[in-house]
């Protein structure tokens, strides 16, 4: 047993069994997911949990509400284990829906709402899901969907007044807790290659997650925040509504926003704590509004998923003097974090994505999976009570992703004194004629320049050299940038090998709905324009 001190006071970490292994784990936890909603409700019963669909809904009143929704999926013939779709965008109904999963032992199958009907019927007929539940607008496309996934028409419902409405007594009891190691919802995984697998959203792992988040940002009840990120996905719960169930505070479930309604929010609601994508911070710069006096009440806030340039996060220093920055690395198989990077470590480490949580290990290895030495580059592999327990239905990936424990992520990352350094995803590692160029090292650098908001880079086929290095820039705001200038930002600053032989200057980047770069279609709409082996 080892306590750790964070801001949110001390956090007592022991080893317990998890994954066939003893993980680092937080002894001192709510047993689930269902429990975090029961203790909010005993403490905080009152206090508003949620503001949703322009309306407050205290804790006792969102339990209630969940206690109701179990009711009716129950009539609807739904048992335990079994998988029920969701097509809603943030709101209360999609709050509900999660947490009656939870309560009743059903797995949520969460339908990203900007997916096209063939995608969700490939996530359907995966899932073998039972009942399909819909915003009343996208019912006709998830019958579509339906139709094609196997499940019959009549299994889908418009939400309506179906499942939000009913309101039953909170009666919850620690015999009708479900195991700690149960799914109550599945995470399909970006998909922005072959077909996405089903990460699975676990009680243990969701408790410690939202933990973390709490000791690490030190949030307490007087805290606000603004659930940009779908809770359909990960870190909408366990970045915000988890953690705010834990000490009573507030979450504002945003639908979808734009930069400027988005500041609105922000303002008006009074957030104190704000995460969101690189790509969409740059966006709330542009905005005149987000700047401080109007939102000094925004204390915390954290970015992560992609390269930010340092001069953006001064940008934001300067605008929101009071706030205190985070990057956060993770994955849906780490329920949102795994690293953390704090405010006051940013300029030291810069490039950086922090040290592992306190319920996690790293490590990098070659490979054939040996540890490699401090500075070495290699894959990155994550252990600990934050790791899922593998993918739906598909024994073979579940395997091939974790072994002894240990989480294969993908990435490609150096260790230095514990600080993570992620440095490429591993299918997108470059290899200009033996040489290894890794795309995220030089996207960072690219955005350093002035005149470059954001950047990709992306290996193309090169002949005898294999790949080529190709870049696609944006240019920052009233800005203009050259091929000329961008290859010689690079050639000044980084090996000849990772000058990009291919330059693009794009209005924007293709992003998936998670706010992840489309590499492979910038591969291709370079390669549409290029000779052959060029």
């Amino acid at each position: 047993m080892k306590v750790v001190h964070t801001p949110g006071g001390p956090l007592r970490v022991t080893r317990q069994p998890w994954l066939g292994v003893d993980a680092l784990s937080y002894p001192d936890r709510p047993p689930t997911v269902v429990d975090v909603l029961h203790r909010a409700t005993a403490a905080y019963g009152g206090r508003v949990a949620l503001v949703a669909d322009g309306r407050g809904v205290t804790y006792r009143e969102l339990a209630e509400l969940v206690e109701g929704a179990v009711e009716r999926l129950r009539e609807e013939g739904v048992r335990p284990g079994d998988r029920v779709a969701v097509a809603l965008r943030n709101g209360l109904d999609l709050a509900v829906a999660l947490f009656a999963c939870a309560r009743g032992g059903f797995v949520m199958v969460g339908l990203n709402v900007r997916l096209r009907p063939p995608q969700w019927a490939y996530m359907l007929r995966h899932s073998r899901a039972v009942l399909a539940l819909a915003a009343d607008d996208l019912a006709p496309e998830l019958r579509r969907a339906a139709h094609e996934g196997g499940l019959p028409a009549s299994a889908v419902r418009e939400v309506g007044d179906h499942l939000v409405g009913r309101r039953r007594a909170w009666s919850y009891s620690p015999a009708q807790r479900p195991d700690e190691g149960d799914t109550f919802a599945v995470v399909y995984t970006s998909g922005t290659t072959g077909r996405p697998k089903a990460s699975q959203v676990v009680h243990r792992c969701s408790v410690h997650s939202a933990l973390s988040y709490v000791h690490l940002l030190g949030l307490d009840g007087r805290d606000r925040t603004a659930v940009l990120f779908p809770l359909s996905y990960i870190t909408g719960l366990h970045a915000h509504v988890l953690p705010m169930m834990m000490v009573g505070g507030v979450s504002v479930l945003v639908p979808d926003a734009s930069p400027r309604r988005f500041t609105d929010i922000l303002r008006d609601q009074h957030v104190t704590w704000m995460y969101t994508v690189p790509s969409f911070w740059l966006m709330l710069l542009r905005e005149p509004a987000f700047s401080s006096p109007d939102l000094d009440h925004i204390r915390l806030g954290a970015f992560g998923g992609s390269s930010f340039p340092a001069h953006a996060v001064a940008r934001i220093r300067e605008r929101l003097p009071h706030i205190r920055l985070h990057d956060v690395y993770g994955l849906s198989e780490t329920h949102s974090p795994a690293t953390m990077l704090f405010d006051s470590e940013m300029t030291g480490r810069a490039g950086s994505v922090g040290r592992p949580l306190p319920c996690m290990e790293a490590m990098v290895v070659d490979d054939h999976g040996h540890e490699l030495p401090a500075g070495d580059a290699g894959e990155l592999w994550l252990r600990g009570s934050l790791v899922t327990s593998g993918y739906l239905d598909d024994p073979v990936a579940t395997k091939d992703a974790i072994t002894d424990g240990w989480l294969r992520t993908g990435d490609m990352a150096r260790l230095d004194d514990g600080y993570v350094y992620i440095l490429d995803r591993r299918k997108d590692m470059i290899n200009r004629g033996g040489q290894k160029v890794f795309s995220v090292e030089v996207e960072r650098l690219l955005v350093s320049h002035p005149a470059i908001a954001d950047a990709a880079v992306v290996g193309v086929p090169a002949g005898l050299a294999s790949e080529a290095v190709a870049c696609f820039v944006v240019p920052a705001e009233q800005g203009r940038v050259t091929a000329r200038e961008v290859r010689a930002w690079v050639r000044d600053r980084m090996v000849d090998y990772a000058v990009p032989r291919h330059v693009r200057v794009v209005d924007d980047l293709p992003r998936n709905p998670t706010g992840k770069v489309l590499k492979q279609r910038l591969r291709d709409r370079l390669l549409a324009t290029l000779p052959p082996r060029a």
